[in-house]
């Protein structure tokens, strides 16, 4: 293999802009989170994790696939940008106000709302390509959100810290109100792209589920206990799919544009393999050294760990895939993988505890990885209609 060949490409530079972003952004938040876990005890971190995935749920429902939308069509030059702007935030406040008659919680409602404004702005840039500008909100908004919630916690308790981190996603509002100014809302951009727009909502609202239905499921019905080692856990993957996730924010805009990302992807696929084994052989030593209170995690964690490996897999295929307009692939994709996660929760868990729920989470980045391997092998190679 030509190495220097592999290294030398041109979207190293814009890899390591989003890349930078993400390593200090996500290290912010991460260090965070593992703050609040030492700070809590497990049963308060897997509620305040169950609460959040409630919130993420209903901003997926509120935002109609536009985060891909907004990206890809950008990157194609089609001033959609106000049109879905306009959709997505009315959606949002009414979402705003049924969280809040629900749940009598502002965190909650304030994410909900807040994670609109971040999403689209963030896809925007993306799709403008501004990756520097990506860069520096992103992590103002880390630092805004560790900041606001630690005040806000040591006043309000655990409730502060949501509704610090809903109030840091606001910094985006600027960006939001400059686009509406600068680009007319024209509801006929919506007709020719109803089809892709409509399969990324599917596609955001399997993806949502896919990201949330296993927090939802294991702290009502198994315990808030359990849920707190599990998401201890999936905090430690989060950190080590930092470098992947960067390589994936630039390649779909670039695949969107037509170009090449195979070198780059098979880049981030090697590093996969490395990180996997710091997950397995490191992490375990580090979490049991720091978090003696959340033993099961230890157990969990070389299992969790060695999901990066199809993890980074999939998303490489999702990127080729959604800048190619064929996101009811994907869609298929995501919803292998909710099913897979759901039986394998109440057949494992049940069986197993904590070691079940980290074999639930490896079977189904598995078991998705396998779906896009196949897909991508059938569609090279013709074996159907490319439609």
């Amino acid at each position: 293999m030509n190495w220097k060949k592999l290294l030398d490409t041109r979207g190293l530079k814009n890899v390591s802009n989003i890349g930078f972003a993400l390593i200090v952004g996500n290290a912010i938040s991460a260090l965070f989170w593992l703050y609040v876990a030492k700070l809590l005890n497990v049963e308060d971190y897997g509620q305040l994790n169950y609460f959040i995935a409630n919130a993420a749920i209903v901003s997926s429902i509120c935002m109609w696939g536009s985060e891909k939308t907004v990206t890809v069509y950008t990157a194609k030059s089609v001033p959609i940008q106000s049109t879905v702007y306009f959709i997505s935030m009315l959606s949002g406040i009414i979402g705003f106000a049924v969280l809040y008659i629900l749940f009598f919680d502002l965190g909650m409602s304030l994410y909900s709302l807040g994670y609109i404004f971040y999403n689209l702005a963030l896809a925007e840039l993306l799709g403008r390509k501004l990756y520097k500008q990506y860069s520096k909100y992103f992590i103002i908004q880390k630092i805004c959100f560790v900041f606001i919630s630690m005040i806000l916690y040591y006043f309000i308790g655990i409730e502060g810290i949501l509704v610090g981190y809903g109030l840091s996603f606001f910094i985006f509002f600027k960006q939001i109100y400059v686009s509406f100014k600068s680009i007319k809302i024209d509801f006929t951009l919506l007709k020719p792209r109803f089809n892709f727009i409509s399969n990324n909502y599917l596609l955001d609202l399997v993806k949502a589920s896919k990201g949330q239905i296993d927090k939802l499921i294991v702290g009502p019905l198994f315990s808030f206990v359990l849920l707190g080692n599990y998401s201890l856990g999936l905090q430690i993957v989060s950190v080590l799919t930092i470098i992947p996730g960067a390589v994936f924010k630039y390649t779909l805009t670039e695949d969107s544009s037509g170009k090449s990302t195979g070198k780059i992807k098979l880049l981030s696929f090697l590093v996969s393999i490395l990180l996997a084994l710091v997950g397995i052989f490191l992490m375990p030593i580090l979490i049991s050294s720091f978090f003696e209170e959340y033993k099961d995690t230890v157990d969990l964690i070389p299992i969790m760990s060695l999901s990066v490996i199809p993890s980074t897999a999939s998303s490489n295929f999702i990127s080729k895939f959604l800048g190619l307009e064929k996101s009811k692939f994907v869609m298929i994709g995501y919803a292998i993988y909710l099913l897979s996660m759901i039986l394998g929760i109440f057949i494992l868990v049940n069986q197993y505890g904590a070691l079940g729920l980290a074999l639930s989470y490896l079977i189904s980045s598995s078991t998705q990885a396998i779906y896009f391997i196949g897909l991508n092998y059938f569609w090279k190679n013709d074996k159907f209609e490319k439609h």
